[in-house]
């Protein structure tokens, strides 16, 4: 990860008002890398953009169908799939950060909202959302991801031990929503720099254009 933090640090400087963009999928490592990222940098905007996901009652309630090797599915969408994402606010946001406009994050039960400050030279803007943004919403990017066994090793101790659910149906619901992520969210790694594997904790840089 050091290697990576070094990488953006060195294209961050290169720019005057610098977006960073970190996407992934869920328990990729976004945020630890984020985190990180923050710390080396300083004072920096962030944006978490799990907010713009819209809320789970809705999207359990929208169905999709989708063939994968030739067998059909009917699931709930996930967050890997684009319309479970309020891309035009999100859109509208970078659109301030770049142009220099301040204001706040949306604020929810579980973020409280922080000041977007436009005399800050650096924004971070991190989450899932993003891989569904063009290209040329960021300066600076990075795109994270697992393998299938690391995703739902990471996300089981979350959802099992914190949040009570049954073993079963999260490895059901892992599936589908793998099927989903592997249709509709990896191919959008291409659009950013550096691609990164994470899998069994090793990171491990795939791609990089600088």
């Amino acid at each position: 990860m050091n290697e990576l933090i070094d990488m953006m640090v060195a294209q961050a400087e290169r720019e005057q008002r610098t977006i960073i963009a970190i996407s992934g999928h869920g328990g990729a490592g976004k945020t630890i890398f984020a985190d990180a990222l923050r710390e080396r940098l300083g004072d920096v905007n962030y944006i978490n953009t799990d907010p713009y996901i819209t809320d789970s009652l809705l999207r359990k309630s929208a169905m999709l169908d989708y063939t994968v090797d030739g067998q059909e599915h009917h699931y709930k969408m996930t967050a890997c799939h684009p319309s479970a994402h309020h891309l035009p606010s999100l859109e509208r946001d970078v659109r301030m950060v770049r142009e220099g406009i301040g204001f706040f994050t949306i604020d929810v039960p579980y973020l409280e909202r922080t000041w977007i400050d436009p005399t800050k030279r650096i924004t971070i803007i991190e989450g899932m959302s993003v891989a569904f943004l063009a290209a040329d919403s960021w300066d600076v990017s990075a795109y994270l991801y697992t393998d299938s066994d690391t995703e739902f090793a990471r996300r089981s101790v979350r959802d099992i031990q914190q949040r009570g659910m049954d073993l079963a149906y999260l490895q059901a619901s892992h599936e589908e929503r793998r099927l989903q992520y592997e249709l509709f969210m990896h191919p959008q790694r291409e659009k950013f720099q550096t691609i990164v594997s994470t899998s069994n904790d090793v990171w491990t840089i795939e791609n990089h254009r600088s």
